[in-house]
């Protein structure tokens, strides 16, 4: 005859003591209205037209063939990124979300809230950058102020 031993763990019971019926209840509706919130908050969490993110988001789905972003096309939209200040990580994280949710099969606007991790565009981005004739003349007036201390050098060293 075996006997069977008495400490032994049973499965069907929890390990933490039973709520009772009333705060079970209670705590069901607290995770359901936060589960509500959560939702909610998603879902209000549109963008302006006008941000910079959200107009690479859009670019990007009209360019989707599917689900595949072309090379030219990912080119163009790293491209256009940058002209509207999108640092080129942030620019391939939103090419990315928009590519797995067209993958998915789900609608943009269900990626705006995971858009919105990414960091929105500094203000002062949009100013205009220098062109390269800037760049050009300031080379110029570089190698002029350079060569003037060089001769103002030599100068001291054999009058001064």
């Amino acid at each position: 005859m075996r006997t069977r031993p008495t400490s032994r763990l049973r499965l069907d019971r929890p390990p933490h003591p039973l709520r009772d019926a009333r705060s079970e209840k209670l705590f069901r509706q607290a995770v359901a209205h936060e589960m509500l919130l959560a939702r909610e908050a998603g879902r209000d969490r549109g963008f302006d037209p006008s941000d910079a993110r959200w107009q690479l988001a859009t670019q990007t789905q009209q360019a989707l063939q599917g689900a595949v972003l072309a090379y030219e096309d990912r080119r163009r939209l790293l491209a256009l990124a940058q002209r509207l200040g999108i640092r080129e990580f942030d620019a391939n994280l939103i090419l990315a979300i928009v590519q797995d949710r067209a993958r998915r099969g789900e609608p943009l606007e269900t990626a705006a809230p995971t858009i919105a991790i990414v960091p929105p565009v500094p203000s002062d981005a949009n100013l205009p950058s220098v062109g390269a004739r800037d760049h050009t003349l300031l080379w110029i007036g570089a190698v002029i102020a350079a060569m003037a201390v060089d001769a103002a050098l030599i100068v001291w060293l054999i009058f001064g």
